[in-house]
């Protein structure tokens, strides 16, 4: 660590003559793991004066206690020199050795501190330069644009616009001003007094902040990324001296993912959102420009109100404090913010990381700090905002930071009815499956860590879906039940859907939302409900579904995800062949939608682009981090032009009287002259593969290596306690393979196990050498198998032989199947069938299974087919008998028979759930989606 040489003699000059040998990394308790470069940093224009005596003694006591106690708790290379040589001249410039990271390094050490693993979050201060991608002007440039506004309106009395005002006319103006510094160093100086005096009444300083700090263009990817990191937990609060929106607007961006935005010190004394456990919070040290409260001019510059220096205190004492495009000329930050001392103690003991860009002034109020904290100060050189949170986001893929979601002060709604605690349910209502399945995709969506079971019940609550009581036990919301419960009817009865055909023919989806989901897709995507109709155009006909099926989607998720669960009426679809379809909810409009929209004296709404006020937030989080929705405010307007573009037509209304929210959808009609145009240039058509995705495997393999081959000494080893593995040689190698924590392995095959040889393996190394992934998709292969043979009660059995098929059998007769398809339950399906009379033989359902690699995602591929047995039902007969059978049986695969076979199938395997899991119950998981991958292709003109 460099020697802090921080004072000077008034007719002294003094430079540290040190050791120019390598610096080691520095390891400690309070910092992270960094190479420190040495610079010198020669400060322009400022002169410190003192006496020679003063500087020599500061100097030395310096360095002596710098000798005695080293920060990081031991002493580096260069620390152990001897005392640095003076070298007296009769200037005045002083040269400071400080702290500076440069280059990876810089990175590094702002991903270690984004990281927290030491339990600290890192609070940021933002300012002008970090919106300066976004077209927001520097301190600098806002004094111009300002300068040429005011010139424009009051000198030219608006003749010309100001873009066309010359330098020649606004500057000579300007520095003719009475109140202009001269002496500054830089036009940025005069920001404050420009404020102050130019942009006068208020109203006027109001409308040109607004206009100049408008992001012209748009919000910069740095904003993004600070977003992201918010919404993973890696970041909590942001301080900015900003007036423009970028912050606020990447965050918004994240909505309903980031729930509530608490904003501080928008106007005087707005500190009701502040808490230091907020999830995501801004502080504007300056005032927000809609709340206008002027703190950029000089009079108000000079220092903060005490109060909100004193509420943030405890915060900044307790997080290391990274500054990015901030030039430190405030005295209301510099000396009030960061003025502060702590009884003797240097302040900020978590260290302020303050980012600078090569070749770029130091302001002399940024060098007096780094000069008072000397070893808890670091310049952090980057080659801008937008980069180094690019590169530190790299560093940070995989980690998230957990915490409990909170009814804190700060967020002033009331609770939504999936934010409350579910009278009654448990954590053992949920079904953990499924949510580990559907958050896993979630956090893949969002770029979170990958989920597991551990790390489940803590993002969860996160969520909001489980709360914490006094006792600390967990409670479940009423989200969680609709989205992940057994039986979610137990506590919302109300919470189905009905779907009719002209108020008739009722069916009933009930079930959690994404079961309902899943099955009420199969339900509006069928030719019941949008069948194929023929257009006539101009000149030919075109065949066509009635409905956008997009439309139909949106439709769907806005049924699920808005309506209004406390109200105990079902949902409705109710279809009208060759017309329209009309889905009904409970709950109409918010008060707040009712404001953003326009509402007839029919109670027809004009949907806005945009307007937006989500009744469930908990609910909307999760369908649209699973992608199942748009973003809020577009999917209804994007109905209606998915309509009009098929020749329909979309309508939306309110009934106040009844409490309901109707979305009507008309189909085209097949009369002469209808308009078509394609919706993404063009028409797409959705294929289903036969593939089940595994979303969720273990990040890890065990390998233990063996003294002799296993089967030859199972003797000396409980295969009960073994699991699921496999075991396997290649020349005097043995090898056990498994995804069961190795510690446990090595326990249960101690007598056999030689323990430095073996190694628990990330899965994604396993994954890029193609012969090891050969054994990994052995591995995965015998849990599938294992979870087959739990099927033998109910007549499935595996072919063996090395052949990977397994099919029903019976029992000397037909074996039937109950079971429910997305349309209909109790369906009965005969898997097992009689086909010959005098000397008889039967027809057995079965598919083929194999494990494949795709696209970095492991799938079960499914194949059905028919094996033909004799007279018992189960003994397969000869190969060639059997190949005639089947040769007659292709007449019968039609592509919608195929279809049907593979949903039997996956709904089977899976028990009627959504997932299938082929782990070890409370060990790991290989969770199974029970829908099927689909692929969206163009379609031919």
């Amino acid at each position: 660590m460099p020697i802090d040489l921080s004072m000077a003699a008034g007719h002294a000059r003094y430079s540290a003559h040190m050791a120019q040998s390598p610096m080691p990394a520095l390891v400690g308790p309070k910092g992270p793991q960094r190479s420190v470069e040495r610079r010198t940093l020669v400060d322009s224009g400022r002169l410190f004066r003192t006496n020679y005596l003063r500087a020599m003694l500061m100097l030395l006591l310096e360095w002596l206690s710098q000798q005695r106690q080293c920060k990081y708790g031991e002493r580096s290379e260069l620390e152990m020199h001897s005392a640095p040589k003076l070298e007296l001249i009769g200037q005045e410039t002083v040269e400071m050795s400080f702290q500076r990271i440069v280059g990876t390094d810089a990175v590094a050490l702002v991903a270690t501190l984004l990281r927290g693993e030491d339990d600290r979050w890192p609070t940021f201060l933002l300012g002008a330069g970090a919106s300066f991608r976004s077209g927001v002007p520097t301190a600098m440039e806002a004094v111009k644009q300002i300068a040429r506004i005011v010139y424009s309106e009051r000198k030219l009395q608006g003749a010309r616009p100001p873009e066309r005002v010359r330098p020649s006319e606004w500057e000579p103006w300007l520095q003719a001003q009475p109140w202009f510094n001269r002496k500054a160093t830089s036009l940025a100086e005069n920001f404050p007094a420009t404020v102050e005096h130019l942009l006068v009444p208020a109203e006027l300083r109001k409308r040109v902040l607004l206009e100049i700090m408008n992001p012209g263009n748009g919000v910069s990817s740095g904003y993004g990324i600070l977003a992201e990191l918010v919404m993973r937990g890696l970041v909590r609060t942001i301080l900015t001296t900003n007036f423009d929106p970028c912050l606020p607007d990447a965050l918004r961006a994240r909505h309903p993912h980031i729930k509530h935005i608490a904003e501080v010190n928008r106007g005087p004394g707005d500190y009701g959102e502040f808490d230091v456990f907020n999830k995501c919070q801004i502080v504007w040290l300056h005032g927000k420009a809609e709340q206008y409260s002027d703190k950029n001019s000089r009079g108000e510059v000079g220092s903060l109100d005490d109060s909100l220096i004193q509420l943030l205190r405890p915060l900044l004492k307790a997080s290391p404090i990274i500054v990015i495009g901030y030039r430190g000329a405030e005295p209301s930050i510099m000396d009030g913010l960061f003025g502060q001392t702590d009884a003797g103690r240097l302040d900020f003991r978590n260290g302020i990381y303050w980012c600078i860009r090569s070749g770029e002034d130091t302001h002399p109020k940024v060098v007096e700090l780094a000069q008072r904290l000397s070893s808890n100060f670091t310049f952090v050189e980057i080659e801008g905002f937008d980069e180094v949170l690019t590169e530190a986001a790299k560093q940070l893929v995989g980690r998230d930071r957990f915490s409990d979601a909170r009814n804190s002060r700060s967020d002033p709604r009331q609770p939504s009815f999936d934010e409350r605690v579910c009278d009654g349910a448990t954590v053992d209502d949920l079904d953990r499956d499924l949510a580990l399945a559907s958050l896993t995709i979630y956090c893949e969506q969002l770029h979170r860590a990958p989920l597991t079971r551990d790390a489940l019940l803590p993002l969860m609550r996160e969520q909001g879906l489980l709360q914490r009581n006094d006792r600390g036990e967990d409670e479940v919301t009423n989200g969680a039940i609709l989205l992940f419960g057994k039986n979610p009817q137990l506590f919302v009865p109300q919470a189905v859907v009905t779907v009719t055909e002209l108020g008739k023919k009722r069916e009933v989806y009930d079930g959690n939302l994404l079961s309902q989901h899943r099955r009420l897709l199969e339900k509006i995507e069928s030719s019941d409900v949008n069948p194929v109709v023929k257009l006539k155009k101009r000149r030919s006909h075109e065949d066509q579904p009635a409905y956008r099926q997009r439309a139909l989607v949106e439709l769907l998720v806005n049924l699920l995800v808005h309506r209004d669960y406390e109200v105990e009426r079902s949902a409705n679809i109710d279809t009208q062949p060759g017309i329209q379809i009309a889905f009904k909810n409970p709950g109409g409009l918010t008060p707040k939608m009712a404001k953003l929209v326009s509402v007839d004296s029919d109670g027809k709404i004009g949907i806005a682009a945009g307007a937006t006020d989500p009744r469930n937030v908990s609910l909307c989080d999760i369908f649209f981090g699973l992608r199942a929705m748009e973003r809020a405010g577009t999917g209804l307007v994007d109905v209606n032009k998915l309509m009009i573009e098929a020749g329909g037509d979309s309508a939306f209304f309110h009934n106040q009287q009844e409490g309901t929210f109707s979305a009507i959808v008309k189909q085209a009609t097949s009369t002469a002259g209808s308009k078509l145009v394609a919706y993404s240039t063009h028409p797409t058509g959705v294929y289903v593969l036969n593939l089940l995705p595994i979303i969720s495997l273990p990040a890890h393999v065990s390998i233990v290596r063996l003294t002799a081959r296993f089967w030859d000494s199972t003797t000396s080893v409980l295969l009960e306690d073994c699991g699921v593995f496999i075991a396997r040689s290649f020349e005097d190698t043995h090898e056990f393979w498994s995804f069961a924590p190795l510690d446990k392995l090595l326990r249960v095959l101690a007598p056999i196990a030689h323990g430095e040889g073996s190694h628990s393996v990330p899965r994604s190394e396993i994954e890029e050498d193609e012969d090891k992934r050969r054994v990994l998709s052995w591995l995965l292969r015998e849990h599938l198998e294992a979870y087959l043979e739990e099927f033998e009660e109910e007549g499935l059995c595996l072919e063996g032989d090395k052949i990977y098929r397994a099919f029903f059998t019976g029992r000397d007769a037909n074996r039937t199947i109950v079971w429910d398809s997305p349309q209909k339950r109790g369906n009965r399906r005969e898997v097992v069938k009689q086909r010959g009379e005098e000397r008889p033989w039967f027809e057995n359902e079965g598919f083929g299974y194999a494990l494949v690699y795709m696209n970095g995602r492991w799938c079960i591929r499914i194949k059905p087919f028919y094996m033909f047995t004799g007279a018992d039902a189960k003994t397969p007969l000869p190969s060639f008998a059997r190949a005639g059978k089947a040769t007659r049986r292709m007449k019968f695969d039609k592509n919608k028979n195929v279809e049907t076979d593979l949903v039997f199938w996956a709904t089977f395997l899976a028990d009627g759930g959504s997932t299938i899991n082929l782990g070890i119950p409370d060990e790991y998981d290989i969770l199974v989606d029970a829908t099927y991958l689909n692929v969206e292709v163009p379609e031919a003109r």
